[in-house]
């Protein structure tokens, strides 16, 4: 070894740099691809029904992530939708992610009660044994009346915009994953023809712009004010534009 040549010890180090580059290659394919699927389990941005419209986004900081949404046309006519924040970045919590959307699709199409499912889906993780993972959620059923009945399992609480004002969505419980005969409320609103409901995660509020400085609530909060009385497309384009 001592002997070794130069030729031959370029050889190996350029052996070397190469198996790390297409090692490095194969995982960015298998990102590319999981972010795909990620996407994919994502239903379409805008959902409108007869008796409401919706706008959303999502924007993982990295290439998959924990946050996730969904929407659901209940039997009953009305309208269900969920927002959740799995603890934690990157295929560890998108994994999670993924398969809590799976359980929210299993339970929704007949569970009628926002804080009966989410209790539910509470007890789910601890079925399957999942480790140091928790996540935040908020879960909503809108009737064609403007009852509106949500359960907010420790997740930012969402600004219920009105005609007479702003007020935040905090009834519900802890976050999920961590008590498993942990109970939840839920608490039922009236909306009227107009109204907004803005639902998000903390990585709205704690985005970083080019100074490093955080969107923070307060900023989130002046957005919607300015933007009352708009669609839902406009506030959320005025959100993400910051």
């Amino acid at each position: 070894l001592e002997t070794l040549s130069a030729e031959a010890a370029l050889a190996i180090e350029n052996a070397r740099l190469y198996r790390e580059a297409l090692d490095k290659a194969k995982f960015e394919q298998e990102l590319k691809v999981a972010a795909a699927i990620q996407k994919s389990l994502l239903p379409e941005a805008n959902h409108p029904g007869s008796f409401f419209t919706t706008a959303a986004a999502s924007e993982p900081c990295r290439s998959v992530g924990g946050d996730f949404f969904d929407y659901v046309d209940l039997a009953s006519g009305n309208f269900g939708c969920i927002l959740g924040d799995v603890a934690g970045k990157g295929s560890p919590a998108a994994l999670l992610a993924a398969a809590v959307l799976g359980m929210f699709s299993a339970e929704a199409t007949y569970q009628t009660s926002p804080a009966e499912l989410i209790t539910r889906l509470n007890r789910g993780l601890f079925r399957r044994a999942v480790e140091a993972r928790f996540l935040t959620t908020f879960y909503g059923v809108l009737s064609e009346d403007g009852h509106f009945t949500y359960t907010n399992a420790g997740h930012n609480a969402p600004i219920f915009i009105s005609a007479s004002g702003l007020r935040r969505l905090e009834t519900g419980g802890v976050v999920l994953g961590l008590f498993e005969q942990a109970r939840f409320e839920e608490e039922t609103v009236q909306l009227e023809p107009g109204d907004v409901i803005l639902i998000f995660s903390d990585g709205v509020t704690e985005a970083l712009n080019v100074a490093e400085e955080e969107f923070t609530d307060e900023r989130l909060l002046a957005v919607v004010t300015a933007q009352r009385g708009n669609p839902p497309d406009a506030m959320l384009e005025a959100v993400l534009a910051g």
